[in-house]
């Protein structure tokens, strides 16, 4: 088989050590076939970096669990702990001395070459046959051919361009700038899933060929050669629509939106009823001004074909954005009747549960994505998010490592992996991802408050203050962060300061919310114990205790031991004040959902 060659050809090459043919050898196969473990171990071999190395591995062992090749790899990386049960690598060959031992031994009782009677005879055979059938072979042939059939080609794989057309309409997002050794995308060239040409109509004779080329450059990416080639075909045919639509996707695909518009608008003068024309000006409207409102447009692509999946899929990540994500539900659930295996329909539906709180459910359509198409980044970041929500921490830090090495410069996933650091308690790794965050983006409030969390709880008081100021100054009303603010100061002795902080700045922010006064509360009254002030500590107490039965507390937030640290409080209460034990507030603490 073809890929059995590959294979060999790719093994021979890390022989040679030439890992750059290796890898182009093995991504190919990888495109082919993206679940065999084989191809994966061996790439591990052809990569530059550790990590890359123990990409490949992990993937390789969870394809194929009990991969003796993939878990002897991660044991010598240090990932796996060291496990007798794993056999030593097998001697596959003879190593190249013993090979010159074995050749020498055989050659002694052997006769070879004419010293062999047998050889000789079926040389004498073969040769004569061979003559016959050239002669044979040149008097049937026409005057002339008979030179041109020993001339072989070499063989070339080429790219067959499928004109059959497809419901499933192209959707593509700009492709992110990796600053990565080995990006997933070239691992990987396409994606495991890759979604079909929207237009793909038959032309006439005349511009049928270049029609052919510029879609089969489209496909590859080399928008410019295929923007001339559609420019041809529309010098041949001034009404072709679809020509007009692809020299707008080009154009949208090297960011340049403003010739991208102005191409779709000439489809859709055209074509007034060519619903991919008005997919691509709302595409291309939004690239150009964020802010201006492109309903409209998704709206008549889809009005125009209720079979247009990426029309659904546009119009529900734009409501997502907007912050509305049951809006955006309706619009992937059609999307996922429609296209059920496209990695973009669960990674948007992932996006809008995760909106809507559903944890469990977004974190089962992230994982969706990721399995069909292992290669589409987002999916990682939601993975991530849909992890840390449901408390699998390692699995959080896992997928949000893999986002941030080929993603480096989204400073809100490195804050996120730095809050899954900080529930996990690994806080000098806290500190270090979210000094990234903070390097890329100077006023990101939530990298100062994640930070200050990491420091207050590695009682680094000083910074962890610095951190909680400039969180509440570039966002006054995160509750979070004023309330961190006011246990810096109690851990740092200033009782007084902390309790004006929790009266000045942190209950103005309570409100009606229950689980926020909770918090105030508990923290006001440790303020006033400190304070020697117990008999004004008590009603605060006793607010923790007066909370209805039905309220649910999340634990990580209001710990259960509170209730009980404020029973026990009233219950050695006396009718005058006294002073009691300092208490030592727990540097633990959780952002409130």
């Amino acid at each position: 088989m073809a890929e059995d060659t590959m294979l060999l050809e790719a093994i021979e090459a890390l022989r040679k050590k030439d890992p750059a043919r290796a890898k182009d050898l093995l991504t190919r196969l990888l495109k082919a076939d993206q679940n065999n473990a084989t191809y994966w171990v061996w790439l591990s071999a052809a990569v530059d970096s550790p990590k890359e190395r123990l990409y490949c591995l992990q993937t390789a062992l969870k394809l194929e669990p009990g991969n003796v090749a993939a878990k002897r790899g991660l044991t010598m990386l240090g990932a796996l702990p060291p496990d007798d049960s794993i056999p030593p690598f097998p001697l596959n060959r003879p190593r190249r001395w013993e090979e010159k031992l074995v050749i020498q031994a055989e050659e002694k009782p052997k006769k070879r070459g004419w010293a062999n009677p047998l050889v000789r005879l079926l040389l004498v055979i073969a040769g004569s046959a061979m003559l016959i059938a050239i002669v044979l072979l040149a008097l049937m042939l026409p005057r002339g051919a008979a030179l041109r059939v020993l001339k072989t080609p070499t063989h070339r794989p080429t790219a067959t361009v499928s004109l059959t057309p497809s419901s499933t309409p192209l959707f593509r997002t700009p492709t992110p700038t990796f600053a990565a050794p080995t990006p997933l995308w070239m691992l990987l060239p396409a994606t495991y899933t890759p979604t079909p040409l929207y237009v793909v109509t038959q032309h006439p004779v005349t511009s049928s060929d270049a029609y052919k080329a510029a879609i089969r450059y489209f496909k590859q990416g080399e928008y410019q050669n295929a923007i001339n080639l559609f420019q041809q075909v529309l010098v041949i045919e001034p009404n072709a629509v679809d020509a007009y639509y692809y020299i707008g996707e080009s154009y949208r695909f090297m960011g340049n939106d403003a010739q991208a518009l102005a191409a779709y608008k000439e489809a859709v003068k055209l074509n007034p009823g060519f619903a991919p024309g008005y997919l691509g000006q709302a595409l291309a409207v939004e690239a150009i001004n964020p802010e201006a409102d492109i309903s409209a447009y998704l709206d008549k692509a889809i009005q125009l074909d209720a079979q247009f999946t990426a029309a659904y899929l546009a119009r529900g990540a734009r409501r997502i954005r907007l912050g509305d994500p049951i809006a955006a539900l309706a619009d992937l659930e059609t999307a996922k009747s429609l296209s059920p295996d496209s990695p973009l329909v669960y990674l948007y539906l992932a996006q809008a549960q995760m909106g809507l709180g559903r944890y469990a459910e977004a974190l089962a359509s992230a994982k969706k994505a990721n399995e069909l198409d292992m290669t589409l980044l987002p999916a990682y970041l939601v993975l991530g998010q849909a992890y840390s929500a449901t408390g699998q921490l390692e699995q959080a830090v896992g997928a949000l490592q893999t986002y941030t090495l080929y993603q480096p410069d989204d400073p809100s996933a490195f804050v996120i992996l730095g809050a899954g650091y900080n529930a996990a308690g690994d806080y000098r790794a806290a500190v270090s991802v979210l000094d990234r965050a903070i390097g890329m983006d100077k006023k990101y409030a939530e990298a100062y408050y994640q930070r200050g969390l990491a420091y207050l709880s590695l009682k680094e008081l000083d910074k962890a203050e610095q951190d909680f100021k400039a969180a509440a100054a570039y966002d006054p009303s995160d509750f979070d962060a004023q309330l961190g603010l006011a246990r810096v100061y109690l851990m740092q002795g200033q009782a007084g300061n902390a309790y004006m902080q929790i009266e000045r700045d942190v209950r103005p922010l309570v409100k009606n919310n229950r689980l926020l006064q909770a918090q105030a509360d508990y923290w006001e009254a440790i303020c006033l114990e400190e304070l020697n002030e117990t008999r004004n500590a008590e009603r605060y107490w006793r607010n923790l205790l007066e909370l209805p039965a039905d309220f649910v507390m999340p634990k990580d937030v209001v710990p259960a031991d509170w209730r009980e640290q404020a029973r026990r409080r009233l219950a050695t209460a006396t009718p005058s004040p006294t002073a009691t034990p300092k208490v030592t507030p727990t540097p633990t603490f959780t952002r409130t959902p």
